[in-house]
């Protein structure tokens, strides 16, 4: 082998090296970067779904049994009440639709919170983008929230109701939903390496925020004057639009979902900042 050959090939080499540079707190998010550890992502993402799944008799069924005890409940509670919920289409079947939203939102935000910790011994070890361990458990989770959409459309189905041209928008609204619980858990995972006191707040707020959303009952029962602050909650405009999306009956809440777009992407900017503030010590927290 010759020196100009062999110069060359070492030229190659170093040209192939990457430098590993200290995070600093801004909004850039390096998505090249992101996508070239795409497979590490669908491998980890598989990996959550089994392990959820995979030791359980009833397997995938699991993620319906939740949602349709809390249907028949609700839907019991109703009929044997005569309450009039302001809802103009069968009352098990919009219960049912805002509760699987719901549930994949405190699921998937609750693992996201807590990311960090459980692949500590990952982090720990290896390089790669800090972040993708929190976009994990919003793909993992989307998994439940789809098969927990069958019964729905079997309900749907049997009860003769159907979506209209909205639909087109349903991909839109779920992909609101998961940057919205990638940005909640953001912030909470970060704020939850200085103390495991954030770990129960974020529990605390997702239990509160069931009876505080339109999940089980509609906004006509709240007061008007009181609304305004009823949506100051992103997940309202959130699960209405979803329902809008599905049923025919319900207009578009334009400005509502508009809202909660805004307030995703505020949330999201404050939880990239307060993460990348911690990001070049997460290796020490954990």
């Amino acid at each position: 082998m010759n020196f100009s050959s062999h110069n060359a090939k070492t030229r190659k080499i170093h040209e192939q090296e990457t430098v590993i540079k200290p995070p600093s707190a801004s909004l850039r998010l390096n998505f090249r970067e992101i996508y070239y550890y795409r497979h590490l992502i669908a491998n980890l993402v598989r990996r959550d779904i089994k392990i959820q799944f995979n030791q359980m008799y009833l397997g995938i069924l699991w993620s319906t049994v939740r949602p349709l005890l809390m249907m028949t409940i609700f839907a019991l509670f109703k009929t044997f009440s005569g309450a009039n919920l302001h809802v103009s289409i069968p009352f098990s079947v919009y219960v049912y639709s805002g509760l699987i939203l719901w549930f994949y939102f405190v699921e998937a935000t609750t693992n996201t919170a807590k990311s960090l910790e459980k692949n500590a011994s990952l982090i720990t070890k290896v390089y790669f983008p800090r972040i993708i361990s929190m976009i994990v458990p919003v793909l993992a989770s989307f998994f439940g929230f789809s098969v927990a959409m069958f019964p729905l459309l079997i309900m749907m189905l049997w009860l003769g109701i159907y979506p209209g041209w909205k639909l087109i928008a349903l991909p839109l609204v779920i992909l609101q939903c998961m940057f919205l619980i990638l940005a909640v858990g953001l912030i909470f995972a970060a704020l939850s390496l200085e103390s495991k006191d954030f770990d129960r707040l974020l529990s605390q707020i997702l239990f509160i925020g069931l009876y505080v959303s339109p999940v089980i009952f509609a906004p006509g029962l709240i007061p008007a004057a009181a609304r305004p602050i009823y949506f100051l909650n992103p997940m309202a405009g959130t699960l209405l639009a979803f329902r809008s999306t599905l049923f025919n009956e319900f207009p578009f809440p334009l400005w509502q979902w508009i809202y909660s777009i805004i307030a995703t992407i505020v949330l999201l900017a404050i939880g990239l900042l307060i993460y990348q503030k911690v990001e070049a010590f997460i290796a020490d927290k954990l």
